[in-house]
């Protein structure tokens, strides 16, 4: 299991609660479009777990975010509203001073979604989009 998932450092155990058993692990990484990066955790050729990192306009809500994403279901949003998280799915906004100047007036966030079967847990899903959400602000994404 990679430490680094498409260039994002963080601790692979935070993904075991999300990976079926399977014989290989890869790491497909895409970019549907100009702001946005995506990186398939792919298992046995089946997409397991899928971070996206995407620019939004300045101010638009977890919620906004999450609901363009499958996988959100009855998903909490915590108290400081810079989180969303489902057992299958959550949503992370970055600290307001992760900016770049290729996307202007746009926050950057971070999406978690979970395609393996019968995996849901909203407890490691928290850790993990927080985990996920804090190496964002610490890449070179930011800035």
């Amino acid at each position: 299991m990679p430490s680094a998932l498409c260039g994002i450092s963080m601790d692979p155990e935070l993904l075991d609660a999300f990976l079926p058993g399977g014989d290989s692990i890869s790491v497909k990484p895409s970019s549907p479009n100009g702001g946005t990066k995506r990186c398939d955790l792919v298992v046995d050729g089946d997409v397991s777990v899928r971070q996206t990192r995407t620019w939004w306009s300045n101010g638009e809500s977890v919620s906004t975010v999450a609901a363009a994403y499958d996988k959100m279901d009855d998903g909490q949003v915590t108290d400081d509203n810079r989180y969303l998280y489902s057992g299958t799915g959550a949503v992370g906004k970055t600290a307001t001073s992760c900016k770049s100047s290729e996307h202007s007036g746009q926050d950057l966030y971070a999406v978690i979604q979970v395609f393996t079967p019968d995996r849901s847990d909203s407890g490691a899903m928290k850790k993990l989009i927080t985990a996920y959400t804090k190496a964002l602000e610490d890449s070179g994404e930011c800035g």
